[in-house]
């Protein structure tokens, strides 16, 4: 016969008080690790704001100081009427009256890439060149009611009085050429060897003349009315051909032409949130950076005019209820980024 004991009746269960002190401490650490997680998904959220707020400052310096670099590009001596206003300076700061800790920068310059491109010889004294744009209508971009001034080839700086209203066709100019300008446009592919190059246009090319076609230097032997003749290396007897391959509308020589424009920076609160905002007359008013709350300019040496400090401070996105800003009380953090750019053409 077996006991009582043998079929577990007399085993001990937990007791109410351990189940509850087992409960308090599973409920501890659950809260300790819920908390652990809160406060690193916070801190990797606020890291990640402020690494964006780093960005957009970041990504606006880079086009502000490309930008400045080539203040006063192209600008002719003395004052210019771009869309109705005269700059007489390559570059213009002013408080701005809206955003009182920050700089409105006026630049006057030929920024980013060529308007057009010469698509046939010019001469020396000539008063009329023929363009091809590299985007919109020529009379939209040499509009003598906004801006036509132009540089060519970054030499000559005059100013367009009449131009047509197509991609391509003859801008007239205001005065003069004093230069002479050999170019040309391929009116069918060429390959590896060849010696005939087909242009569009041969008119005011002559024998003697030195073109460029990518890497490719071409000596004229001679011109005909839709080709011309040339040579890569007169030091080995006969015409030697070109080394590359290039396709039709490949510009010979290419000879580009700028458009004088004035760009304007600031910042823009208009949005419920501040924006760095780029602004001419050709690309528009468009913006550059997100949660930028303040730029600032200045000389870095008042005895050099050349040399600036500029200053973006940027945001984060939303507000840390758990961080008070220093200065403006806010809950937004900020971060400061600063550089020095030299400008080349005072």
């Amino acid at each position: 016969m077996r006991r009582r004991g043998e079929f577990g009746l007399h085993q001990r269960g937990l007791t109410l008080v351990e189940l509850m002190v087992a409960l308090a401490i599973g409920l501890i650490v659950i809260g300790a690790v819920y908390r652990t997680f809160t406060t690193q998904q916070r801190s990797y959220s606020i890291q990640d704001q402020v690494a964006e707020a780093q960005q957009n400052a970041r990504v606006g310096m880079n086009i502000l100081m490309r930008d400045l670099r080539m203040a006063g590009y192209g600008k002719p001596e003395g004052d210019v009427i771009i869309n109705g206003a005269t700059y007489s300076h390559n570059i213009d700061v002013e408080r701005d009256p809206e955003e009182e800790d920050s700089d409105v920068i006026v630049v006057v310059g030929c920024f980013g890439s060529p308007k057009g491109y010469l698509t046939r010889t010019a001469d020396k004294e000539d008063r009329q060149i023929t363009v091809k744009s590299t985007g919109n209508e020529l009379s939209r971009i040499f509009n003598s009611e906004r801006s036509n001034y132009i540089f060519i080839g970054g030499i000559e700086k005059l100013k367009v009085d009449v131009a047509p209203g197509s991609n391509e066709g003859i801008l007239t100019l205001n005065g003069p050429l004093v230069k002479r300008y050999p170019t040309g446009v391929l009116s069918a592919a060429v390959r590896t060897e060849d010696t005939q190059i087909p242009l569009r246009n041969t008119d005011g090319l002559g024998a003697g003349d030195i073109l460029f076609l990518g890497q490719d230097r071409l000596i004229v032997r001679d011109v005909g009315t839709d080709t011309i003749t040339i040579d890569t290396d007169p030091e080995v007897a006969g015409n030697q051909g070109i080394s590359g391959s290039y396709p039709e509308g490949t510009f010979v020589n290419p000879i580009p032409v700028y458009r004088l424009t004035a760009v304007r920076y600031s910042i823009d609160s208009s949005l419920g949130f501040p924006v760095l905002r780029r602004n001419d007359e050709v690309e528009g008013n468009r913006t550059l950076a997100e949660n930028i709350q303040e730029l600032r300019i200045d000389p870095n040496d008042q005895d050099d005019q050349s040399l600036y400090d500029i200053w973006l401070t940027a945001r984060t996105r939303v507000q840390d209820p758990d961080y008070i800003h220093p200065l403006t009380g806010d809950h937004y953090r900020t971060r400061q980024l600063q550089s020095q750019v030299r400008l080349r053409n005072l």
